[in-house]
């Protein structure tokens, strides 16, 4: 009997630890659209929730733990973390609106700084 409690506990270890719990948010960084040449970047912190998107600084709404909005130009964005290297962004306005960002490796990634602060 102990063997099998001992096997339960470390399951329950193992199984907690292995990120399907996990409750932090992604470290920030730069997102791109590879689709677009040149490719379209938007920097995302997670922890500040604050978005720069096209020389636009936007304040992040969290609905979800991983799952965010804001309005830009009387439209409502939604952008989701995929993974921890992407995420999507949907117009929930318009219904043609929906690409995938993936993240830019840390020695090629740079923080921008926002031409325009959207309130």
């Amino acid at each position: 009997m102990s063997k099998s409690i001992l096997f339960v506990i470390f399951f329950s270890i193992s199984f907690f630890d292995c990120g399907l719990f996990y409750k932090g948010v992604p470290k920030a960084g730069e997102f791109c659209y590879v689709l677009a040449k040149p490719p379209e970047c938007l920097y995302v912190d997670f922890e500040s929730k604050k978005l720069l998107w096209n020389g636009v600084e936007y304040v992040l709404e969290e609905k979800l733990r991983m799952d965010y909005f804001f309005k830009s130009n009387d439209e409502l964005y939604e952008l989701t973390v995929s993974t921890i290297n992407r995420v999507e962004l949907k117009n929930l306005t318009t219904a043609n609106f929906n690409k995938f960002y993936m993240r830019k490796k840390d020695k090629f990634a740079e923080i921008p700084t926002p031409d325009v602060k959207h309130e």
